[in-house]
């Protein structure tokens, strides 16, 4: 290692930082900053209403039990954009208005009552308090009712009479359910029930009533942000786009509809199983109804900021409520399937319901960016044949896939072995069953971009392009099927999103400056303004063991360091947009990008870092 490179490695202790970090007060319980979930059968959704919020949601199963949160500790957001952590709730009154929806209980119901529940900790042991709404509402026989609670005199249980402490509370949520609830035993409802909880008017007085809120002042600067519905679900979308906008993010967003959390699920007595719509035959929506309303208003948000969402949508479908027959199998008849737990699968390119759904999805998509005042941009999501990495497998033979192969060419499909073998299977049948295959790939997404600019005639779609897993060292048949450059090359899309970060969590800088630098340009043609780039990611310590980190060490600074070098390398190409990805790791480590200190320093918290942009290895304590 180089003095240089040494150099690179250590803190700058000589950055001045010229963002402004602010005290502001807030009300506790304020409204921005509630969350909502629930169990995978259920969907939901917390966004604003009027000067408060709506929690919606939609239970499927007689278990289904949504939880509204105020969390004391705000572990959610950016040291420099959290609220106070307070435990103690002693000293206060808190005056609220509620509604809850027709479908659920009234508040005094005997049976199915409504509650407030307290988690608290005394003597080191986490206990609960439910604290009933209707002894302290003005009409406790109704659903609409002011509610006043003076947590020194509050009591617990249905009469309102145990005493606890709230001197130490860790969170309170409100319980969302239908009248169809069963706590004891889950069973499929026959239809969805659809119900609201909504809290307005909320004010606090008295002792601990009032919270320190962080507000950064930081300069805009042109790198992008990247953000998951799967990963803030939970959130209100106002309050991360007013976290983007604080940190300085401008222009596009690239945000990630997921694939475990907005599909519309049904259960299907005759199997035994949820299942997806199948819109083909049914042209029922896709999206579920709360997936829906937080996406038109996270799009409205961004809009009233200035900024412009770029959705994307991937190939996948999860688990709990995917349809077999509609997913990639390998030559034996297994399912395509991702090393998650539990998996998502991937839609065959070849089955025309899947194709019908998989249309669909971009639409209503595209559909809530354009209620929420914005432009549509949608990018396909790494778009791929997939391989059961166990076997090692390609997930080519589902039964459409293998049928349209022999339709199109009057061959069938050969039994290319494994991603390697398959290398060294050539002349017919085989040379015509890797081309059909690229060929059918491309043509699905440039069929994709056709269905949306058939809603959205001005409408700017691209793909996401991997390019570890297509220049690799080695070259296998994935490599080979799912490079279609001739569909990929502009003007077929209207732009280009390309990544590298297994090039960057590999130190391999250099490497990753091809992604945007060249293979787009030179290959397929892209104007460098056409190109956009997600740089990062760092992971998680859930899976930091797969890229060889140890999740004890301090591994996820020098990661840092890389992505910024890595955008360093690229800043004078002209691209389109960097993107970092993603919001849950910037909140994570609190990362700022100081316009002023650019390209060269970063932040985590205070602590100023330089950018490395060479090939300089990780140091290797941060290994397993």
């Amino acid at each position: 290692m180089t003095e240089n490179s040494k150099q690179n490695e250590t803190l700058m202790n000589d950055a001045t930082p010229s963002f402004l970090v602010e005290d502001m007060i807030i009300d506790r319980f304020s409204p921005m900053y509630w969350r909502v979930d629930g169990p995978q059968t259920m969907s939901f959704a917390i966004t604003d209403y009027e000067n408060g919020f709506e929690a919606s949601f939609r239970s499927r199963a007689t278990t289904d039990l949504v939880g509204v949160s105020w969390d004391s500790h705000d572990n959610k957001d950016h040291q420099f954009l959290a609220y106070e952590t307070k435990y103690d709730y002693s000293g206060m009154v808190w005056d609220f208005d509620i509604e809850l929806s027709p479908s659920m209980p009234v508040l005094n119901n005997e049976t199915l009552t409504p509650t407030l529940t307290i988690q608290y900790t005394e003597n080191d042991e986490t206990k609960v308090a439910y604290v009933v709404l209707f002894n302290y509402a003005n009409q406790p026989s109704s659903r609409t009712a002011h509610i006043q609670i003076d947590w020194d005199s509050v009591k617990a249980g249905f009469s309102a009479t145990d005493s606890f402490p709230v001197s130490n509370i860790q969170r309170i949520s409100f319980s969302g359910f239908t009248s169809s609830y069963n706590g004891h035993s889950t069973i499929p409802l026959a239809q969805a029930e659809d119900g609201y909880i909504r809290i307005t008017n909320s004010v606090t007085t008295g002792v601990n009533a009032k919270l320190v809120l962080k507000r950064v002042s930081i300069a805009p600067h042109d790198y992008g942000i990247c953000s998951s519905y799967d990963d803030h679900y939970d959130l209100n979308p106002k309050r991360i786009v007013s976290n983007m906008a604080a940190l300085g993010y401008q222009g596009f967003v690239n945000h990630y509809c997921g694939m475990s959390k907005y599909p519309e699920m049904s259960w299907k007595n005759d199997i035994g199983k949820w299942q997806i719509p199948d819109t083909l035959t049914t042209n029922e929506n896709v999206v579920n109804p709360c997936a829906r309303k937080w996406h038109e208003h996270f799009a409205e948000a961004l809009h009233d900021v200035g900024m412009q969402p770029i959705f994307g949508v991937s190939f996948e479908m999860y688990s709990l409520a995917a349809n077999g027959f509609w997913a990639q199998r390998d030559w034996n008849n297994n399912l395509g399937r991702t090393g998650y737990e539990p998996p998502s699968y991937f839609f065959s390119m070849s089955d025309q319901s899947a194709l019908a759904y998989l249309n669909k999805v971009f639409v209503e998509f595209a559909d809530m960016m354009n209620i929420g005042g914005c432009d549509v941009f949608m990018q396909i999501g790494e778009p791929w044949w997939w391989y059961n990495q166990g076997s090692n497998l390609p997930c080519i033979y589902d039964y459409p896939t293998k049928l349209a192969f022999n339709a199109d060419t009057g061959l069938y499909a050969p039994d290319l072995g494994t991603i390697y073998e398959a290398m060294n299977k050539t002349g017919t049948p085989y040379d015509e069953f890797k081309a059909w295959l690229r060929n059918k790939l491309g043509q699905t997404c440039r069929d994709i971009r056709s269905t949306v600019k058939a809603q959205y005639p001005s409408a700017q779609v691209c793909p996401l392009i991997f390019f570890p897993t297509i220049r690799t060292e080695i070259e296998t048949l994935v490599t080979d099927i799912n490079y279609p450059s001739e569909h990929y090359s502009y003007p077929n899309f209207d732009f280009i999103m390309t990544e590298a970060y297994d090039w960057i969590l590999e130190a391999r800088l250099n490497t990753a400056y091809q992604a945007v630098s060249t293979i787009p340009t030179q290959d397929l043609n892209y104007p460098e303004n056409k190109v956009a780039y997600l740089a990062g990611f760092v992971p998680d310590e859930t899976i930091a063991h797969v890229y060889g980190f140890d999740k004890t060490k301090p591994y996820r600074t020098p990661i840092w360091q890389r992505v910024f070098g890595d955008m360093s390398n690229n800043d004078s190409l002209g691209l389109m947009k960097q993107f970092i990805w993603a919001y849950p790791q910037v909140m994570a480590d609190s990362i700022v990008i100081d316009a002023a200190q650019l390209p060269n320093t970063f932040y985590v918290g205070n602590t100023p870092y330089t950018a490395i942009t060479d090939d300089t290895p990780y140091p290797p304590e941060i290994y397993l």
